[in-house]
């Protein structure tokens, strides 16, 4: 068939607007916030807002849902960092994509975060799968990043360099099969209070 009948020939499924703002919208303004959704959450240079938009992607913490949840193939979301701030040195089983949206973003990465670069706005960075990879704010003010990872389930759960894990265990929290778990030592460091919010 020529692209020209394909053209011809094409009808587009019918979705209505109550439909596709049900099912098919993220207003920013209704996602919420976990500030203690992966196991470096408490540690004082890794604390961070993270926000779901398209698939569950990568999640230690399983209350966090998407608003957009049929399976795309990938996922989306959103954090945000203070002045400083970022995640901690992981890696995952499909490649991760940042992009700094309203300052600079330091990209750092390798088996100890050896290698660095710093992305000022819109510009995006792929890290390749299974490539201990992490970030910071370079700015000094509240850093919005867009992240994106392939597969619905963002290839599996997360792997953590075991310094991350180390620490993590000193603040009360673990992961055990890929969930968040908090342990007897768990609690929340002077000033700040856990965020659930949208």
């Amino acid at each position: 068939m020529s692209d020209t009948a394909r053209a011809a020939a094409h009808v587009s499924p019918k979705v209505s607007a109550e439909e596709m703002e049900a099912t098919r919208v993220a207003r920013f303004r209704d996602l919420k916030k976990f500030n203690v959704a992966f196991v470096d959450s408490l540690l004082p240079e890794h604390r961070k807002k993270n926000l779901k938009v398209i698939g569950r992607g990568v999640v230690e913490d399983p209350r966090m849902s998407p608003p957009i949840a049929e399976d795309h193939g990938f996922t989306v979301a959103f954090i945000t960092c203070e002045p400083g701030q970022g995640a901690g040195l992981h890696s995952h089983e499909t490649a991760e994509v940042f992009m700094p949206l309203n300052g600079n973003l330091v990209v750092y990465w390798g088996d100890d975060g050896e290698e660095e670069l710093e992305l000022e706005p819109w510009d995006t960075i792929s890290v390749p799968q299974g490539v201990m990879r992490g970030f910071r704010n370079a700015t000094d003010k509240e850093l919005v990043i867009l992240a994106m990872v392939g597969q619905q389930d963002g290839g599996g759960p997360v792997t953590w360099h075991p310094d991350i894990l180390a620490r993590a265990k000193d603040t009360g929290l673990a992961v055990q099969d890929g969930k968040l778990v908090r342990l007897d030592n768990f609690a929340l460091p002077e000033g700040m209070e856990e965020i659930e919010t949208g």
